[in-house]
């Protein structure tokens, strides 16, 4: 009698992989959006304060985003 070959079913160890690989890649954008997040916030709070100390959450933001410039451009020289 025929019987088709039987095809090998994905075990744990397939999906710890694609489960790793997954959090690999979502987890840097979430730090991301939860730190945008976070400086906004501390930037309401510190203009209900006074207007002038909102500005420090918008200088972090900037800074962070230029030593991200700077360590792409070493990285792919």
């Amino acid at each position: 009698m025929y019987e088709p070959p039987q095809e090998e079913r994905p075990g744990c160890r397939d999906v710890w992989v694609l489960t790793r690989a997954t959090w690999l890649a979502l987890l840097p954008l979430a730090a991301v959006v939860i730190a945008l997040m976070a400086a906004a916030g501390a930037a309401i709070v510190l203009f209900a304060i006074h207007p002038a100390l909102a500005l420090i959450p918008v200088f972090v933001v900037v800074v962070a985003v230029l030593v991200y410039r700077r360590w792409e451009q070493r990285r792919f020289q």
